[in-house]
């Protein structure tokens, strides 16, 4: 392991996982090969790619859900939460969002979100993720946007978000904390790359 690898403080990115659409957290992956661990891998195979040891980043995973007991997601799929909603820290970097039943989402969760918008660096939602946020009442005054299959039903559910029919929406600026960024696609690949990019 490089100098560059032990100094660094790690990312540290929250996900949560309640009852959602595994491809809306695919692109979850993109953060996962900046690490130290894939990009050692990567070198290893690949000598002419040694350069890149020197910009791998830490990145600490917090998979996110309302208990400790596995949690389900498509396509039958368990993941094993790190955090609770209670016990989760507040001030991440990131804050990934997909999206499940956004009328059955738990009501720690919406706290939960209240609370670390307003200490979080940037929340990412994709897919329907975002209704997941607007119940929270984040959204409320703020563009963003949805699945555009689901825009129309975002709009009566949620109508203090200006919902657009665009693929993804950067607000810029903060908003007591967090800079708020949706993805209306499920593979948020997109949405990932450009925040790797900054």
């Amino acid at each position: 392991m490089s100098a560059v690898h032990s100094i660094q403080k790690p990312i540290r990115i929250g996900v949560f996982y309640e009852e959602v659409q595994m491809t809306d957290l695919a692109g979850l992956d993109l953060f996962g090969n900046l690490t130290p661990k894939i990009i050692d891998v990567v070198a290893q195979l690949q000598p002419n790619l040694a350069p890149l040891k020197s910009l791998a980043t830490p990145i600490e995973f917090l998979y996110i859900s309302s208990s400790s007991e596995l949690a389900w997601c498509t396509p039958e799929m368990y993941v094993k939460p790190t955090h609770t909603y209670e016990n989760a820290p507040r001030d991440l970097d990131i804050l990934l969002i997909g999206g499940p039943d956004p009328s059955k989402v738990k009501e720690e969760s919406l706290t939960y979100l209240r609370e670390v918008s307003k200490q979080t660096r940037a929340i990412l939602t994709t897919c329907i993720g975002s209704m997941w946020l607007a119940r929270s009442g984040v959204l409320n005054g703020k563009k963003a946007t949805t699945n555009r299959v689901m825009l129309g039903m975002a709009k009566q559910m949620f109508p203090d978000v200006e919902w657009l029919d665009q693929r993804w929406v950067i607000e810029d600026g903060h908003f007591d904390g967090a800079q708020i960024w949706t993805a209306g696609g499920a593979g948020c690949g997109r949405l990932s790359n450009v925040g790797c990019a900054q």
